[in-house]
This record gives structure tokens, C-alpha cells and sequence, in this order.
């Protein structure tokens, strides 16, 4: 029977090595069975105590990226994500406003609307018939910064102080929240949606769902990427409707957004 392996997680925190759940992620990614079986048995190789979780990731996208590159955007998905908090966040609040328009959801963003007391800037307004919902987009840049009860309570009340602008709130957020924002949201029905919250429409689910992966999971240059945000360009599909990318560099971002 193998020991106990622990790796380090990013915020210092030890917890066990899951085989398991690394087979997981690389089968969602695409990646075949052969592919998979390979990798594990190249990471057991090279597994040690306290082995830091950023150091064995990039060995297995180096990995991925060998056998299979049209796998290895999809498998960095959240790092990719963490990588739009470019000019404040309001990357990731455009990002989220072509994801709800990929929902059928007239967008606006970054709207001042009049409230009781004060006015408020709102990240996104997502409008489908009678739902009309009020978007508070939350970046973190370090995936195990959480998003607290202080966002919560600061998004419900402003949401109480546009006097029935919207049908309801939403709180989004790249990494996870607290489980007292999940308790409180629950109680006054503020929508939420972040990683792997709540189950069957979490953030990573709906990209995957849309197809709406955005180009930070190609690994460009930041001053390439730089660029192309300045053009609104921020998705893979956005990319695929330039007229500068060759038919092999469009045929290679279809195979990331519909893998075989």
C-alpha cells in the first residue's frame, strides 16, 4: 500500500495527493485513456511530501501539451481564467458579458443606474424577457482568495437600493465563496456563480457548455494579449472571426472548443 503523498497547495496549506481527481480533470479536458494511464504513471514518478500544486500543474500541462495539445487549454481553464484580470478586473467583466449573451441575454456593461440614495455602477446588466439581472463580477487574481460576506452584503444592498431596476442580484466570481456568502445567498435569493458553485451552472460548466473558453488558455505573450483585449477580443471565438489567423491556427481553436 503507497503512503500518504501531500502536496502543497498555492496558499501554503497541505492536503493529500487525489489520484482520482487528477483523472478526472484530465478526462474532462479531452484527454484519452492511454493519455491519461501515461500521465499518472509520469507523475507518480516524480511525486513527493510537500510537492508545491504549481509545480506538479505545470508538469502535467507540459505533459498534456506533448501527447495532446488540443487538451492541454481546456485542462488550464482556471489559470486561463485567473489570467483576465487585466485593467482592473474589467476583462473578466467583459468576458462575463459575452458569456450571458452566449445565454440569450441582452447585455450592458458598466451602466450607472440610479438607486433610492445613490447612484451605482453596475459590472453587467443581463436583460432576457421578464429576468433582469443585476451582475457584480468579482476577479481574483490568486485562485485561493475566496469572495467573502462583505461582497455579498455590499451587492445585496445595492441591489435593495436600485429601487426594482432588477429582478434580481448575481454575484460571479472566478474562485469560490465562503459558506457564509452561500448560507446568505440562499437566504435572500442572491444568484450566485463561481468555480464549482452552484453544481450544474458553476462558472467552468458554462464555459464548457457555450463554448465561450477565452484566449488566455493559448498561453500568449501579455503584450500579444494586451492587444487583442484593446480589440475586444477576448474569447476563442472572437479570435476565430479575425481575418488574420490562418486556416490552421482556426481548424487548431476549433478542436480546443469542440473536441472529438
Amino acid at each position: 500500500m503507497k503512503s500518504m503523498i501531500y502536496v502543497k497547495k498555492m496558499d501554503g496549506r497541505l492536503q493529500p495527493y487525489d489520484e482520482n481527481k487528477l483523472r478526472r480533470s484530465l478526462k474532462k479536458s479531452g484527454a484519452s485513456k492511454e493519455t491519461i494511464k501515461d500521465i499518472l504513471s509520469k507523475v507518480d514518478s516524480i511525486l513527493y511530501n510537500g510537492i508545491e500544486t504549481k509545480k506538479l500543474f505545470k508538469f502535467i500541462f507540459q505533459e498534456l501539451n506533448k501527447c495532446s495539445p488540443n487538451c492541454s487549454p481546456r485542462y488550464n481553464l482556471k489559470q486561463a481564467i485567473i489570467s483576465l484580470g487585466f485593467e482592473g478586473g474589467f476583462v473578466f467583466e467583459k468576458f462575463m458579458g459575452k458569456l450571458f449573451e452566449k445565454k440569450g441575454y441582452d447585455v450592458k456593461l458598466n451602466q450607472i443606474v440610479r438607486g433610492k440614495n445613490i447612484s451605482h455602477e453596475i459590472d453587467v446588466i443581463a436583460i432576457k424577457d421578464k429576468d433582469r439581472i443585476m451582475i457584480e463580477a468579482k476577479h481574483h487574481g490568486k485562485p485561493w482568495l475566496g469572495t467573502d460576506i462583505q461582497t455579498a452584503l455590499y451587492v445585496y444592498a445595492r441591489f435593495l437600493d436600485t429601487n426594482n431596476s432588477f429582478t434580481r442580484p448575481m454575484l460571479v466570481t472566478n474562485t469560490r465563496f465562503s459558506t457564509s456568502v452561500m448560507r446568505y445567498a440562499k437566504g435572500v435569493n442572491l444568484s450566485l456563480m463561481g468555480w464549482k458553485y452552484p453544481k450544474g451552472n458553476s462558472l467552468e460548466e458554462n464555459i464548457e457548455k457555450y463554448k465561450i473558453y477565452p484566449i488566455t488558455v493559448l498561453n500568449l505573450p501579455e503584450v500579444v494579449l494586451k492587444r487583442y483585449f484593446e480589440k475586444d477580443i477576448i474569447t476563442l471565438e472572437d479570435l476565430q472571426a479575425t481575418r488574420k489567423l490562418s486556416p490552421e491556427e482556426k481548424d487548431k481553436i476549433n478542436k480546443i472548443m469542440y473536441p472529438s
